[in-house]
């Protein structure tokens, strides 16, 4: 176990008792404004005590109010990027990075300040003093002065939207690699559930200072409930796939999802072998009961019909491909075409009605917010309202 807290704190009239385990892997922390994220994150990295509980990180007891231990900040292995974090503004970039960096044990060194420099960009502003920086800047900086610490884990409070949208594609890849190759997880705290799903899959979802599901996004979506609170509506298929090619001449990324090949536009900044998720909206397939040659849509998946479920003036057709697709057709279609529960039938999807979770911000319609096991949108003109029905 990674991290296992039970907590409870009151500050005047918010209560926050929170009781969560979470294994080595990242984790969003969901939650409206006033939910107690930034309180939580608090907790965890020190800068907040509890009135009672226990903190336990990688078996290391950080506070237990019972046994009176309460381990101070500086000495948690945590690396934390606060909204209430403060640099000494006097000081350049440089002197704070290698001044964390001496203070690190040799012995759990994982980083390098020039290592963290590339990586991060920083090497223009090295020389700087903090006071000089922009926000999105000092944002980096603090995540390089987190990472000089070697932590086990890392705590980021609504860092994406801090740094702006023009560095968070850059920075999103880095929070992976450095999962992928240092064992170290991140508890991501937002707003914003695409944020979420492009860094993890894994949802902590906190209201008024209670914890009200936690788990794969897709297990909790299945709660109407909750459906309510993340103001969500069904309507599309979202899609983890893996990048297998990129074929320039042809104009399109080769990939596979579930078993199955899918041609999809060309986008060369995905490495090969790098997972991503992908839309297609319902009605952007088509049904054939046969592979048909001579044709313009190259993604002809074969699968099985699970059900057919009427929806006003359309049939949703739910077909088993390895993963799930809806399908939505004219109730016409479905009695001229015959279909029935079991029948095996092909979606036709055109390569350029498929959408990259991760360009959803640039389009003109509705944001997707979930995957697998459930098929969501946010419409964009309504996005940061979360109050649609279910």
């Amino acid at each position: 176990m990674l991290l296992d807290i039970n907590v409870k704190l009151r500050r005047g009239h918010f209560d926050l008792s929170t009781q969560i385990s979470l294994e080595n892997a990242s984790a969003g922390l969901f939650g409206q404004s006033g939910a107690g994220k930034s309180t939580l994150l608090g907790l965890i990295a020190g800068t907040l005590q509890p009135q009672s509980g226990y903190i336990v990180l990688d078996g290391k007891i950080l506070f237990d109010s019972r046994k009176g231990i309460l381990v101070p900040r500086e000495q948690r292995p945590i690396g934390a990027v606060l909204q209430t974090d403060s640099m000494p503004l006097a000081a350049t970039v440089s002197e704070i990075l290698h001044s964390i960096y001496r203070r690190c044990a040799t012995r759990r060194r994982l980083f390098k300040p020039d290592y963290l420099i590339r990586l991060l960009e920083l090497g223009p502003v090295l020389d700087q003093n903090i006071a000089r920086l922009s926000a999105a800047d000092r944002q980096r900086v603090m995540l390089a002065r987190s990472l000089l610490k070697s932590p086990k884990m890392l705590l980021l409070d609504d860092t994406f939207a801090a740094i702006g949208n023009s560095y968070r594609m850059q920075l999103l890849p880095i929070l992976k690699r450095l999962q992928a190759e240092f064992d170290l997880p991140a508890l991501y705290a937002s707003q914003s559930l695409r944020e979420i799903l492009q860094l993890t899959d894994k949802l902590i979802v906190l209201e008024n200072g209670q914890i009200l599901r936690s788990g794969p996004l897709r297990e909790i979506a299945r709660q109407q409930g909750i459906l309510r609170y993340l103001g969500v509506r069904q309507i599309d298929n979202i899609l983890p796939v893996h990048i297998r090619n990129h074929d320039y001449a042809a104009g399109y990324s080769l990939a596979d999802s579930c078993g199955q090949p899918f041609n999809l536009p060309l986008r060369p900044q995905f490495t090969l072998g790098s997972q991503t998720q992908v839309s297609i909206r319902a009605n952007d397939i088509a049904l054939s009961h046969g592979f048909i040659e001579g044709i313009s849509i190259q993604n002809q998946i074969k699968g099985r019909i699970c059900a057919l479920i009427p929806a006003s003036d359309s049939v949703i057709v739910q077909v088993d491909c390895g993963c799930t697709l809806l399908v939505e057709i004219t109730p016409g279609a479905c009695t001229e075409m015959a279909l029935r529960e079991g029948t095996w039938i092909y979606c036709l999807i055109k390569t350029h009605a498929i959408v990259y979770l991760a360009e959803l911000d640039s389009l003109p319609y509705e944001k997707v917010v979930n995957h697998d096991g459930g098929y969501y949108y946010l419409p964009a003109a309504d996005a940061n309202n979360h109050h649609f029905p279910v």
